[in-house]
């Protein structure tokens, strides 16, 4: 198996952080070239996005579906979900937090041409997305628990793309100090999720020295 994904995304991330934790037998590979308008790629992948599984059966989008494929594909892998009932919950609360309040905002203010009243909401809404993090994870190494999970892999790659937010934007996104800030820096102590965010500064190094 295959997963097209991109050294920089953080979606592409999580599930990168998910493959090493359970040792699976699954290399990330890049994109086709001209992949965002080509529709043979767009065949693998509807939404045209990535990371997309290459899977026997046909291919796998979305990255929060493959943490959960990956799950109950692979169940003699260590488990990413923790085992109380409740702690699962909020493992999958936190993938969903940060597809809906700290992503979209981000994306919004990568685009060029957002205009300042957007750009002014965006932050708000980052900053807001950020600040509930406070009262859900319970860190500082892991979000939830003693372990690696679920939350783990979509939370850092998120956290580190707000890092580099904050540091475009020239402002703190995140308060120094404060649980959030410590998690960032204690979660790269693990060594899939510290592998993953070394791939996403090496990648976002060569975006800087091709642009």
């Amino acid at each position: 198996m295959d997963l097209i994904s991109l050294p920089v995304s953080p979606f592409a991330a999580r599930v990168r952080i998910a493959i090493y934790a359970k040792g699976l037998p699954i290399d990330p590979v890049p994109p086709p070239a001209g992949w965002q308008d080509s529709r043979q790629f767009r065949d693998l992948s509807p939404t045209g996005r990535i990371p997309v599984l290459l899977d026997a059966r046909g291919p796998i989008w979305e990255s929060a579906v493959l943490l959960d494929y990956l799950e109950e594909r692979f169940p003699d892998a260590p488990s990413l979900m923790p085992v109380d009932v409740f702690d699962r919950a909020m493992a999958r609360l936190l993938v969903r937090h940060v597809d809906l309040y700290l992503m979209p905002p981000m994306v919004v203010l990568a685009e060029p041409r957002t205009d300042a009243a957007r750009a002014r909401q965006a932050v708000e809404e980052l900053l807001n997305g950020v600040t509930m993090l406070e009262g859900l994870v319970t860190g500082p190494r892991y979000a939830l628990c003693d372990r690696l999970t679920i939350a783990d892999c979509a939370l850092a790659p998120a956290l580190f793309a707000v890092g580099v937010t904050a540091e475009r934007l020239g402002m703190d996104l995140v308060e120094p100090g404060s649980i959030i800030d410590t998690y960032i820096r204690s979660s790269r102590q693990d060594a899939h999720v510290g592998r993953v965010i070394e791939e996403m500064e090496q990648g976002l190094r060569h975006l800087v020295q091709v642009s």
